[in-house]
């Protein structure tokens, strides 16, 4: 029996849009601390996944727990009722949903498959940006610079810069995001995602764009950031070698439907995963 702490579950999640189902049934879990690739092919619903887990999109059946709380739960109703094409219909009887700026409240930071840093901002302004989320000052006291928006704004300074450090973006920091090598940009892309404090940590295709060497340098800095932030860690990720170098537990999609899961030697050797990413014969 595994009595580690489940930090994400996904329950029979289910995403359709319109007569297409984009991801079918997905059970998942992320324990703390633990590393978890999501693959399959282009087009196999992972990033779709995502999305349902920090509540852009509304999942059409299923639930998502978060440390232990649902926070995400629906079922087809209305027109999707009659149409609904996934499993499990009748099994969940509520509507819980929650916005992405809640779900980052909640413990969740994710980045995203095309780099989307502020680019007209210091690489300090936009890890200063993600702190802003925590920030207790109001409107009103931020626009004419309070005394607590004032010492907040200290504050998050020197925590911005002490993020840097630890991720070697210190000397960095008033450099333009955009001046940055690309995988320093991924770092800082990261780094930005640490700055809102999760405890989970949702990574869309990290080493995309990367040569060998950066995917190298990913591959440690994701596991040094996983042990000094005491994170856990979900991935999407096309590039093998990473995938199996780091990840503990891996999840593989293909046409939105779950294939396998397992660790990276039983995920290698099941033919099912084969198939997926060579083809079988004719």
């Amino acid at each position: 029996m595994d009595n580690r702490q489940v930090v994400l579950k996904l329950s029979d999640i289910t995403m359709q849009f319109g007569g297409v189902v984009a991801v079918d049934n997905l059970n998942l879990l992320v324990h703390k601390n633990e590393i978890v690739g999501l693959i399959g092919p282009n087009g196999a619903g992972k990033t779709t996944a995502f999305n349902c887990i920090t509540g852009v999109y509304e999942p059409t059946n299923g639930s998502v727990e978060i440390n232990g709380d649902v926070v995400i739960e629906n079922y087809p109703k209305g027109k999707m009722k009659d149409t609904y094409k996934g499993r499990n219909q009748g099994k969940y009887t509520k509507t819980l949903a929650i916005l992405p700026d809640k779900v980052t409240k909640l413990g969740v930071a994710r980045t995203f498959q095309n780099i989307r840093l502020f680019k007209n901002m210091t690489v300090l302004e936009n890890v200063m940006v993600a702190m802003h989320m925590n920030q207790k000052a109001s409107v009103f006291g931020a626009t004419f610079r309070s005394r607590l928006a004032r010492t907040e704004e200290k504050a998050m300074r020197e925590k911005a810069m002490e993020l840097l450090k630890k991720v070697d973006l210190y000397d960095n920091m008033n450099d333009l995001s955009t001046s940055l090598p690309y995988g320093k940009q991924r770092h800082l892309e990261i780094a930005r995602a640490l700055a809102t404090n999760p405890t989970i940590l949702l990574l869309d295709e990290p080493a995309a764009g990367m040569n060998p060497q950066e995917s190298d340098d990913l591959m440690k800095f994701v596991g040094r950031i996983r042990d000094e932030f005491d994170l856990s860690i979900l991935m999407i990720e096309h590039h093998m070698q990473v995938v199996m170098g780091i990840c503990e537990h891996i999840y593989v999609l293909n046409y939105g439907g779950q294939i396998a899961d397992g660790t990276p030697e039983e995920i290698q050797a099941n033919p099912a995963v084969i198939e997926a990413y060579l083809g079988g014969d004719d």
